[in-house]
């Protein structure tokens, strides 16, 4: 029996995330030491990274989510800051045929991995405009992010019950 593509009920009853649309609500670049730190000297900086995601639900099954990146690079050796960037990427989502019990997940897994090519460019580019070899950030594991948050959240729940 050869395969069949499937139908177009088929189709639309499939789970799936459909993207409404994607923004930027909010993107800073501080460059406090230019163009002193532009100068040869100052070698490659020390990069941390730190990511926050944000979900609320708008509708019945529509999701505003987002990715806040926040990039700190500094001197080696030092703590002055050769860039800042402050970066909340966002998108609109509907999730369709996907059960409740999916949607959290669906939510804080899978369109942060939607989202993160887009900031992550964003963040290259940005920092290339400012004056520096674009910062290409590594890829993240948003299933460990979600697994930690559950695991976290179950904790809570438990000392909330040994304590009450």
């Amino acid at each position: 029996m050869a395969d069949q593509a499937p139908t177009a009920a088929q189709q639309a009853a499939a789970p799936n995330i459909h993207v409404l649309t994607q923004y930027v609500r909010d993107l800073s670049f501080e460059n406090p030491h230019a163009p002193e730190s532009l100068v040869a000297g100052w070698g490659a900086p020390e990069t941390g990274v730190q990511i926050t995601l944000q979900h609320k639900q708008v509708q019945d099954d529509t999701f505003d989510v987002t990715l806040h990146l926040r990039v700190e690079a500094k001197k080696k050796d030092e703590d002055k800051k050769v860039f800042i960037i402050d970066l909340v990427y966002g998108a609109l989502v509907n999730l369709r045929n996907i059960p409740k019990e999916h949607q959290a997940p669906a939510v804080m897994v899978e369109v942060p991995k939607l989202l993160f090519p887009f900031a992550r460019e964003i963040v290259a580019s940005t920092t290339a405009r400012g004056g520096y070899p674009p910062l290409y950030l590594a890829p993240i594991s948003f299933e460990v992010l979600y697994m930690s948050e559950v695991q976290r959240l179950r904790q809570q729940q438990a000392q909330a019950g040994t304590a009450g």
